[in-house]
């Protein structure tokens, strides 16, 4: 009897070292020993399986995956809004097909979401210029807003 216990207790710990294998998407690593001693690392994260249905993304471990599916465009829906030149490196124009009907309020972010400047668009203008010398080279997103509304442009500065 002990001995079916521990070949069924043995079995059962086999499978579960066998169950947490980690697999690592790696940038980098290495192996090194010396006196006796080995040491390997792995610089990458983690694989940790995703699953999603309906909208829903579940994943199993400590890190959620960052998803951008879409920028918002909902401002002046009948208005064509022009962002030049992309990349710039001194003047970012902003130019709107028609003049504005209200203000509109301006912000400049960073790719890490940190804002930079805060401006505002005059009602009944055409064109606006953002003066983008003062900012590192990046990537930056223009947002404008208008009251619940507000579009999100990309820009790269040079």
């Amino acid at each position: 009897m002990k001995r079916h216990i521990l070949v069924l207790l043995t079995a059962m710990f086999a499978l579960s070292l066998s169950a947490q294998k980690q697999e690592v998407i790696a940038s980098a690593g290495g192996y090194n020993s010396a006196g006796g001693i080995s040491i390997s690392w792995t610089l990458g994260e983690t694989i940790i399986p995703t699953f999603s249905a309906g909208g829903l993304i579940l994943t199993h471990g400590f890190q959620q995956q960052l998803i951008v599916t879409t920028i918002e465009e909902n401002l002046l829906e009948l208005v064509n809004v022009t962002v030049y030149p992309n990349p710039a490196s001194d003047v970012l124009n902003i130019k709107f097909e028609v003049p504005l009907d209200g203000a509109v309020d301006l912000y400049l972010l960073t790719q890490q979401g940190s804002l930079v400047l805060t401006d505002f668009i005059e009602a009944t203008t055409v064109e606006k210029q953002v003066n983008m010398q003062q900012f590192p080279a990046g990537v930056y997103f223009i947002r404008l807003v208008k009251g619940k509304l507000s579009n999100v442009y990309k820009v790269v500065k040079l």
